[in-house]
């Protein structure tokens, strides 16, 4: 037998191989009467993501409505078996009463990527440590300290809409440069100014992060999907180009501030401080205190002294995530927000009107204490992440083998298990209009009458996004200077009903939503 032979009968073995064990697999929920929709061979329940036809949240959510009225159910992510999570009640075990069997995203950190090391992706211990050093970064009184420097991205912003009123505008490229500016300044201290320069290189690399075609959507299917053979293959790892951006731009930053003690009291700032022991110096602020208590309460554990250092690795990976989180997922709310308030002028009008009464109040002046007291101005932020939430999914991996409360169902140690937030947002059983943009879903009185956790735009329990208070300090500020003297109104450009982008990693519209803006 030859070479080629050999060849051919190993190839044939294999596929052989991966067939019995694909369809023993797929018999998994069918043999423990879980509830499942039935798989299609190789490609599970998830073939429309796998050939680019909607984007993996999306897929989730028409399985979420398919298993209607189940709580929990089945389903295959090619030949890996997931839990799909439909009742709130059960999201507050898995996320919070039961947080300790589901610590971690599921996430496989590439090993090649120094990036990777951020607090989104870690696991167990190291993702604990991290996150108690971090989260004295995102109190209100940081916030205060960073506030000056998203105004100043705001006034820029407004600047830039009285130069372009009248015209047709894509509006998440705009919104885009103005997150991209305030990131900038906010954690590198640099001006970016991508408002007045769409080339910078800041927004060139935040394109290529988010890159929705073939290749970088592919790396991510084979990840999820095959990740062993994702390991083996150097052209699935993360792009050098940005590693290399990051590691350089950090390294040159923080030795420039150390050598020539310059202090911003910016993100970079403050994980400087965590490099040098000197951020938490048994402080008294109060908020800090509340937060890590809250914290260690939901993980049900003592706190355990962080053990984990701050080196320049460390950082930069913090810097890259916050710069990802921070500008694509509060542009892209911007952009939904402003896609309704185009299509329901009367919500548009009242949330401008609250504004401008606000900031009458306060001669003109806009500050962070000044924000709190636009209420509408809130519930339509909700509503609008609520209709459109940034990520459509959450993915937890069981870490110690669980017993679903009240079934005789076991989730398995390194069973994944998936959240469908447009599911939970979307389902009539907790909003009175789920297909509608109805910013009174969250009055007081509204929120009474549902569970807690039928609203997740930011995660819940101790994986909750860190930076829920920045990303909502930044969307106001980019609110109230694009409409207090403006009104948008759709463009015949925009395609309606919206549809998400396929291949996107953070919910995008297909073709863009393009506004006119016109100043008042």
């Amino acid at each position: 037998m030859d070479t080629i032979e050999i060849l051919f009968c190993a190839i044939f073995l294999s596929i052989i191989y991966l067939y019995y064990r694909f369809k023993n697999n797929y018999t998994y929920f069918e043999r423990n009467g879980i509830p499942y929709i039935k798989p299609v061979l190789f490609f599970g329940n998830v073939a429309d993501w796998v050939f680019m036809k909607k984007p993996l949240p999306v897929v989730h959510f028409e399985l979420y409505k398919k298993l209607e009225p189940h709580s929990f159910a089945g389903v295959y992510l090619g030949g890996k078996k997931t839990f799909l999570i439909r009742d709130a009640e059960l999201v507050k075990n898995i996320l919070v009463k039961d947080f300790a069997c589901f610590r971690d995203r599921g996430i496989k950190r590439d090993p090649h990527d120094i990036l990777s090391r951020n607090l989104f992706m870690m696991r167990g211990d190291d993702w604990k440590n991290l996150r108690i050093k971090l989260t004295s970064t995102f109190t209100s009184g940081k916030m205060k300290m960073m506030f000056p420097l998203v105004d100043e991205c705001g006034s820029r912003l407004h600047e830039k809409m009285q130069k372009i009123t009248d015209t047709d505008i894509l509006i998440k490229d705009v919104c885009s440069r103005f997150t991209t500016d305030v990131i900038g300044s906010c954690a590198f201290g640099l001006e970016i100014n991508s408002l007045d320069d769409p080339d910078s290189e800041f927004r060139k690399i935040g394109n290529r992060i988010l890159d929705s075609s073939f290749t970088p959507v592919f790396r991510s299917i084979m990840r999820n999907m095959l990740p062993a053979v994702a390991k083996l293959s150097k052209h699935l790892h993360t792009d050098t180009t940005v590693q290399d951006f990051f590691v350089d731009l950090v390294q040159k930053t923080v030795k420039y501030r150390e050598d020539n003690k310059i202090k911003r009291g910016d993100f970079l700032d403050l994980l400087i401080n965590l490099k040098n022991d000197t951020s938490s110096q048994k402080s008294n602020d109060q908020q800090v205190q509340e937060d890590l208590t809250k914290f260690l309460d939901q993980l049900g554990e003592n706190h355990v002294k962080s053990n984990i250092a701050m080196t320049f690795e460390l950082m930069t990976a913090q810097c890259f995530v916050f710069f990802i989180a921070g500008f694509e997922t509060s542009s892209s709310t911007l952009s939904y927000m402003l896609l309704e308030l185009s299509q329901h002028q009367d919500i548009q009008q009242k949330v401008r009107q609250e504004i401008i009464t606000v900031l009458q109040k306060h001669d003109n002046q806009l500050s962070y204490d000044m924000l709190k007291e636009l209420k509408y101005l809130d519930l339509v932020i909700a509503e609008t992440l609520r209709k459109y939430p940034i990520t459509g999914n959450l993915v937890r991996e069981c870490t110690q083998t669980y017993k679903i409360p009240d079934s005789k169902t076991i989730i398995e140690q390194g069973t994944p298990v998936v959240i469908s937030i447009l599911g939970i947002h979307h389902n009539e059983k907790y909003y009175e209009k789920p297909n509608d943009f109805y910013p009174e879903h969250f009055t007081e009185q509204a929120k009474s009458k549902r569970p807690n956790y039928a609203y997740l735009p930011f995660g819940e329990g101790p994986r909750i996004c860190i930076g829920e208070r920045f990303a909502k300090m930044q969307i106001k500020v980019g609110v109230v200077n694009l409409l207090k003297d403006f009104s948008y109104h759709l463009s015949p450009k925009t395609k309606l009903p919206t549809q998400f982008t396929a291949g996107a990693t953070i919910n995008d519209v297909k073709g863009g939503i393009w506004l006119q803006c016109r100043k008042l």
